[in-house]
């Protein structure tokens, strides 16, 4: 769910992006059009400036700067037209800013330039039962599931009743879970909680993610991000009920089952743990994460039946 990484042309636009993650917008707008300049926004140059404004616009965005994030992103959309990904980013921002028919002109524009654009499909299914065109968006998500194989077919499901009952929130993360997208809402979480890690706000950036949750409780992604973000915290209780949402929302979310095992782990609870790392091998004999995390305990049931006790483990040892 990253961001796409920027090509080997955007050195001299770094520096500029360095401000920008430290929250210096308008000084980062003003450094990147300098150095575009200094480019003559000829070649590769033109293209790496276009994704340095687009990411400019998404750390705007994660910083509910929607006005700088708009400027930014026109500005890279002047430089690279023909970018279909810049347009579906345009239109996420144009939904945000509640401006839905430019937000379908947008992805329209997106489809013209990349007709197999999946993200784009999806966002315009859900724009269609937004607007209430639930035959229409329903129609085109079936299509999607034809053509392109859905490896997480259970929140796909979860995904289209979600939908059904008007729950645009939950239907959309788990949609996009199911079919592997790109989600704007964890990618703006993100990266305001890594521009805040970054500067050493340690707390303030479990602050953006729990706001991130409340704000958006039907995403899954979110949950998990908090429960991983809690457990390294040393807050085990909290991120098993962070996790356990997740789980909640999203049965077949691995990931996050192999968190709440390591949670359980750290509150002492290795029996129950043992069993979600059985749920998932259940699934995935090959989950290697899961693998890993059986091995060890098998060995410390080993070593503490061969020394009579158990020893002593970090409960935020990595899996």
């Amino acid at each position: 769910m990253s961001p796409r990484p920027l090509p080997s042309e955007n050195a001299p636009f770094e520096p500029a992006l360095a401000l920008a993650h430290e929250g210096r917008l308008d000084e980062a707008f003003d450094a990147l059009s300098a150095a575009l300049g200094g480019t003559q926004g000829r070649g590769p140059h033109r293209g790496a400036a276009a994704l340095a404004f687009a990411e400019l616009a998404r750390l705007a965005e994660a910083a509910g700067d929607l006005v700088r994030a708009t400027r930014a992103l026109d500005e890279a959309l002047r430089l690279a037209p023909a970018y279909a990904d810049l347009h579906h980013q345009h239109a996420g921002l144009l939904i945000r800013l509640l401006q839905r028919p430019a937000a379908r002109k947008a992805l329209q524009r997106a489809l013209d330039i990349n007709p197999r654009y999946i993200a784009a499909r999806l966002e315009l299914a859900l724009l269609d039962a937004r607007e209430g065109l639930l035959a229409e968006s329903l129609s085109a998500l079936r299509a999607l599931e034809q053509e392109r194989r859905v490896e997480e077919p259970r929140a796909f499901q979860r995904g289209l009743k979600s939908l059904a009952r008007a729950d645009w929130d939950e239907a959309g993360a788990l949609l996009k879970s199911a079919l592997k997208v790109s989600d704007p809402v964890v990618d703006r979480a993100l990266a305001e909680y890594h521009t805040l890690v970054a500067q050493g706000e340690h707390e303030r950036a479990l602050h953006a993610l729990r706001s991130a949750v409340t704000e958006h409780p039907g995403y899954p992604d979110l949950h998990y991000l908090l429960g991983c973000s809690e457990l390294e915290a040393g807050m085990a209780d909290d991120a098993l009920a962070s996790l356990g949402r997740a789980l909640e929302l999203h049965p077949d979310f691995h990931a996050a089952r192999i968190q709440f095992a390591r949670a359980l782990e750290a509150l002492g609870d290795l029996v129950q743990a043992t069993e979600q790392v059985a749920l998932i091998l259940r699934e995935d004999p090959a989950h290697r994460q899961a693998l890993e995390l059986q091995e060890r305990w098998v060995r410390r049931r080993d070593l503490r039946g061969r020394s009579g006790h158990t020893p002593h483990q970090d409960p935020r040892e990595a899996a």
